[in-house]
């Protein structure tokens, strides 16, 4: 009997560069079509915090995934379960319907879609079905090890290894998916979840990948000289399409990959400042990978787990709602509200002054941000949130905590992008707009808050903190 190949799709949502369902057309041929299944939890997606924005880029490239898979050959069913605790049943059933003798599926990190894997597995494996792991979401697997064989924990020196793997393996690719006979549309369940409008993201491979190659062949070679201003607006937006599936960071590496011959090596500043970015997703995900703990809220750095945090639910109200009295903190806040993103400086200034100005546990903050980000990444988040708050692995040392004004000063120093997002101060000067409690008593007016911390203070107080542990 000759073998038979499916697809258990995930966060994967696309038919280029998805390794797994590569595999299975290359073992069916091109006169089979490729059952595929995806199933959906809306109970491990509250459990996981996912954004209703986020939910909605989803179900929006949904929409459009199952009309391209039927067109390819792609046999879709999509399942809604209960839980992930009987996935078991559904791959189980999926594979006895079409006589599956492997399942092919990309890898997710976290410590959860783990275990269900491997639950999975060995249910396959009770009926002699291989269950068959490609990494689709990353552009190196998780196993680049120290000469010791340990996960690394420092990024500079894992960014050495990453770019050492890929000048030797080259950029990771799968072949197009032959035309087949079409198959059906899929039939999308109903499902009940919070929704968002984002339709400012496009949805559908080639409007992801177009998207994608403008940003690298126009914009990216001024990414170094403007990722800091959030005024400017200059970073490429692209990791929402990455926390959903729909485009890979292999497209990314191979775009990149046109404009040198020696990549990762030789790029200009700007667009290896770009890859560096990527790169430190997927430092992120291969601790995740490797260090379960950080699937279970801990802290990387251990000792810092006895951190006595501030019980202050009115002023992490105050941080939600943008009503700091810091104005750059605000602005960060109010776009998060309207746009569901944030500017990724504007993430790491509110983020330090949630834990560094406040001394709020940065877990609220990092659920706080998974609730309402478009582009919310579990393993992404946790590392941003654990660097900000001094707690991760090759995290801002404790001391660094960031004068927010300051901050303002450097990265928005004309006071545009708080203008754009904290109506309040449009009229105010530039030289008030990173302070302007002054200039608003002046002026009579108290719709505005004064700063609710004294920075100085607080930073005083941050740091007695963390020497007591």
């Amino acid at each position: 009997m000759s073998d038979y190949a499916g697809v258990w799709l995930r966060n994967d949502l696309r038919l280029s560069a998805n390794p797994a369902l590569a595999a299975a057309s290359e073992v069916n041929g091109e006169q089979r079509c490729i059952p595929a299944l995806l199933l959906i939890c809306p109970a491990q997606m509250h459990e996981h915090d996912w954004a209703p924005i986020k939910w909605d880029l989803y179900a929006r490239q949904l929409e459009t995934f199952v009309i391209e898979a039927a067109e390819q050959g792609v046999l879709l069913h999509i399942e809604v379960i209960d839980s992930w605790r009987t996935a078991g049943k559904s791959v189980k059933r999926f594979a006895e319907q079409h006589g599956l003798t492997q399942v092919h599926i990309n890898a997710e990190y976290p410590v959860h879609e783990q275990r269900r894997d491997r639950a999975v597995q060995g249910v396959l494996q009770l009926m002699q079905v291989a269950l068959k792991v490609h990494h689709g979401s990353v552009i190196v697997p998780p196993v680049v090890t120290t000469q010791s064989g340990q996960v690394y924990q420092k990024f500079t020196p894992f960014a050495r290894a990453w770019r050492d793997y890929v000048a030797q393996h080259g950029v990771p690719r799968s072949a197009p998916l032959p035309k087949r006979a079409a198959a059906k549309p899929a039939t999308i369940p109903e499902i009940d979840y919070p929704r968002r409008d984002s339709s400012a993201w496009a949805v559908g491979e080639a409007n992801a990948q177009q998207v994608l190659r403008d940003y690298v062949n126009n914009q990216s070679s001024h990414y170094a000289a403007e990722r800091d201003m959030p005024a400017l607006d200059s970073t490429s937006r692209l990791s929402a399409y990455w926390e959903i599936g729909l485009l890979s960071p292999w497209q990314a590496a191979a775009v990149l990959s046109e404009l040198s011959p020696t990549f990762p090596f030789g790029l200009d500043k700007g667009a290896d400042t770009w890859l560096t970015e990527l790169i430190w997703r997927e430092f992120y995900l291969h601790l995740m990978h490797h260090v379960p703990r950080l699937s279970y809220g801990h802290a990387f750095l251990r000792h810092t787990d006895a951190m006595q945090w501030r019980q202050d639910n009115e002023g992490f109200q105050r941080w939600c709602e943008g009503k700091t009295g810091f104005p750059l903190v605000d602005a960060g806040m109010r776009q998060l509200a309207a746009e569901g993103w944030m500017h990724n400086r504007v993430r790491m200034i509110v983020a330090h002054f949630l834990v560094k100005d406040l001394l709020i546990d940065w877990r609220w903050g990092e659920r706080f941000f998974m609730q309402n980000l478009v582009d919310g990444s579990f393993a992404a988040n946790n590392g941003g949130w654990q660097w900000s708050a001094s707690t991760g692995t090759d995290a801002a040392p404790y001391f660094r905590v960031f004068n927010p004004t300051l901050q303002s000063e450097k990265f928005d120093p004309d006071g545009s992008y708080i203008r754009k997002w904290v109506n309040e101060l449009k009229d105010c000067p530039a030289k008030h707009i990173h302070a302007p409690g002054n200039w608003l008593k002046q002026q009579g007016r108290t719709d505005y808050p004064q700063p609710m911390v004294d920075h100085k203070q607080a930073r005083e107080r941050v740091l007695a903190a963390f020497k007591s542990l």
